[in-house]
């Protein structure tokens, strides 16, 4: 056993040997004779066997030309090589490698010592076991190919039915749970906001925040007298720029005195809820739902309401834990609410979440006045600190810390059917994320106290101007946005207003109401009255049910027609229309006036009822701003932003309300 290991030494497999014979006697090789095969003496018969066995073809057998040789000898015959043991081959005939490659070569895989006891060795056979299917991986690649596409296969199809199957569930799970309320049956709807040059159109959310007791926990939750009702006590519109660089929050006093249009019941949708020339703003969704404050907000603005959310109790209280609590300041020398809301809180800053969070939104009997419009200076504060925390965290862009938001509120939330997916909330809170909190504007739209109950507010200076700004998709001047984007309208907004320019002196006017809602026209001739116009007021409408307030005019009246929209928020709000069938100017009042224009006048002669005094609420009628003594229209200011307004990133604890006297402990 000369070789390594004590294998014996390999020759060449390419070497010729000569046959063997029956007797064992190797023949004659091919090309050579009898006379060859003769050794040529005692010498060469004496060589080693290795070098007999072989021949090259460029051998010849020499022959002197001249002297005959003599002819050899055979040598000894070589004892025959036992047979090589067979070696497995695969289908194509070529030898198996081995399993892990061997200095040794090829044969050593194949190899198995006698010596060795496998029983003792390997008494479970686990290694034998893997070894065979080691082998029958080697000796069938193909089939281990399949297989493992196979199973490939079968993953990756597990993998797509699984995160179908969580979409799915995600899916149903949130939005199973919203209730949802259609826009689509509002009649006589501002027209949409145009796309600009990149087909990018602005956005308006209503956000609503119902008071309701139903289902509700907590405590300083009222008595049961809440029970039943839905009026929203809270309400928010906010408006996002076509290019998604601003927003405008504005505040809706729940107590302001508007118009508002007949709506479907909320408890009975198939009893209609009648028109009211003026009515508290927050009495619309607790008659009508949130249909019917979508639908006074569109009266009351001009502006076409793209989705609507109205959150409850225990979504507030759910929303502001999910998102680890929202920081807020409160003033010197703190708040002292133990019976109403509930809050009692040193001055400074808190975190605070859940149940204590919405009593701070809730509370107005701990600050100065007591009244709601302190506490909407609250709240604004509050939202611009959840949108700064929201957004500085990365969680608008974060689609699990958005769906355990989602999660947490959904169950108690109503939106119309436009929210009811999840491409509309993913593209809702996208628009969101890409704003920047210095350009985000809080306001409290204009008001002045009714004079005749000082518990209401009613329209004031820069009330129509403010929403005008708004259909024009132009940032407020003085705000942020007006200083780094400019004034000027965007091309998603119609025409902007132009100030007036002609004496209202003179004119003559013909009024007539093209709506259902009772002394629209007699409210708009006494306006008109005060400006030095001689208003007629005319049975019946010549146009018929109108969509939007218009003013007729004949040929040569152009300038007079815009110069009396221009009194009442631009042609944005008041529509000049050239026709033929009239011969004077002709204003006929749409579903969606100027508030201005169809306001009671304080001390006007209405029409002479007591019962026409009030609302349809029994609530006092509001208020318009007297005319100067020159007969003109009060001049409202340029800026449209009133003194209660806050930038997203102004400091939380600037320009908040006057608290009452500290008497606890927080």
């Amino acid at each position: 056993m000369d070789g390594v290991r004590g294998y014996p030494r390999e020759q060449p497999e390419d070497l010729w040997r000569p046959p063997q014979e029956p007797g064992g006697e190797p023949g004659p090789g091919p090309g050579r004779t009898e006379l060859e095969t003769e050794p040529d003496g005692p010498d060469e018969a004496a060589e080693p066997a290795a070098y007999g066995s072989v021949r090259f073809p460029a051998q010849r057998p020499w022959a002197s030309p001249t002297v005959p040789r003599t002819p050899r000898v055979p040598r000894a015959a070589r004892p025959a090589r036992a047979a090589r043991p067979t070696r497995p081959t695969r289908p194509s005939g070529r030898p198996r490698a081995p399993l892990y490659g061997s200095p040794l070569g090829e044969r050593e895989a194949w190899h198995v010592n006698e010596d060795v006891d496998l029983a003792e060795l390997d008494p479970h056979g686990g290694a034998r076991r893997r070894a065979a299917v080691k082998v029958a991986r080697i000796q069938h690649p193909r089939k281990r190919r399949r297989q493992v596409l196979r199973i490939t296969t079968g993953l990756c199809a597990a993998i797509v039915l699984g995160v179908a199957g969580l979409g799915t569930y995600a899916y149903n799970h949130l939005f199973g749970q919203v209730a949802t309320e259609s826009l689509a049956g509002l009649a006589n709807r501002p027209a949409a906001a145009r796309a600009d040059r990149w087909g990018n159109v602005p956005e308006n959310i209503l956000l609503l925040g119902s008071q309701t007791r139903d289902g509700q926990h907590g405590l300083h939750l009222g008595n049961s007298s809440k029970l039943g009702t839905d009026i929203s006590d809270t309400a928010m519109l906010v408006h996002i720029s076509a290019e998604r660089k601003w927003a405008t929050v504005v505040s809706i006093p729940r107590d302001l005195v508007v118009p508002r249009p007949q709506c479907q019941g909320r408890l009975d949708p198939t009893q209609a809820v009648p028109a009211a020339s003026a009515a508290m703003f927050d009495l619309a969704m607790n008659l009508g739902g949130p249909t019917c404050a979508v639908a006074t907000v569109e009266q009351m603005t001009g502006i076409r309401i793209d989705h609507f959310v109205e959150i409850n109790f225990n979504a507030f209280q759910s929303l502001t834990a999910a998102v680890g609590g929202v920081t807020v300041c409160v003033p010197p020398p703190g708040i002292n609410d133990p019976d109403y809301s509930g809050l009692v809180l040193g001055p400074g800053l808190h975190t605070i979440s859940g149940a204590q969070s919405l009593a701070f939104v809730r509370d107005r009997h701990g600050l100065a006045d007591g009244t709601d419009l302190n506490r909407i200076r609250m709240q604004q504060m509050f939202v611009s600190s959840l949108f700064n925390k929201l957004a500085g965290a990365g969680t608008l862009g974060d689609p699990i810390t958005l769906y355990r938001i989602a999660n947490a509120v959904t169950s108690n939330l109503t939106v119309d059917t436009g929210l009811d997916s999840i491409d509309a909330m993913v593209g809702l809170a996208g628009s969101v994320q890409s704003l920047q909190s210095h350009y985000i504007q809080f306001i409290t739209v204009p008001y002045d106290f009714d004079p005749t109950n000082q518990n209401r507010v009613i329209p004031g200076a820069g009330f129509d101007e403010a929403w005008a700004d708004l259909r024009q998709d132009t940032p407020l001047p003085g705000s942020n946005a007006a200083r780094s984007f400019g004034t000027a309208p965007s091309a998603a907004a119609t025409s902007a207003p132009a100030a007036p320019t002609l004496p209202m002196t003179g004119t003559e006017v013909d009024v007539y109401n093209g709506t259902q809602v009772p002394h629209l026209a007699l409210y708009a001739s006494e306006n008109l009255s005060a400006l030095g116009v001689t208003a007629n007021v005319g049975e019946g409408s010549p146009i018929g049910a109108a969509a939007r307030t218009e003013v007729l005019y004949p040929t040569g009246q152009r300038a007079r027609a815009e110069n009396l929209a221009a009194h009442f928020g631009g042609t944005g709000a008041v529509r000049p229309v050239q026709s033929a069938s009239v011969h004077a100017l002709t204003l006929v009042i749409g579903l969606n006036p100027p508030t201005s224009l169809v306001t009671q006048p304080v001390g006007g002669a209405g029409p002479g009822s007591p019962a026409d005094t009030a609302s349809a609420d029994g609530l006092p009628a509001a208020a318009a701003a007297s005319p100067d003594a020159s007969g003109a229209a009060t001049p409202v200011p340029n800026a449209s932003i009133s003194a209660e307004s806050r930038s997203g990133d102004e400091n939380i604890c600037s320009d908040l309300p006057s608290t009452v006297s500290f008497g606890g402990k927080p």
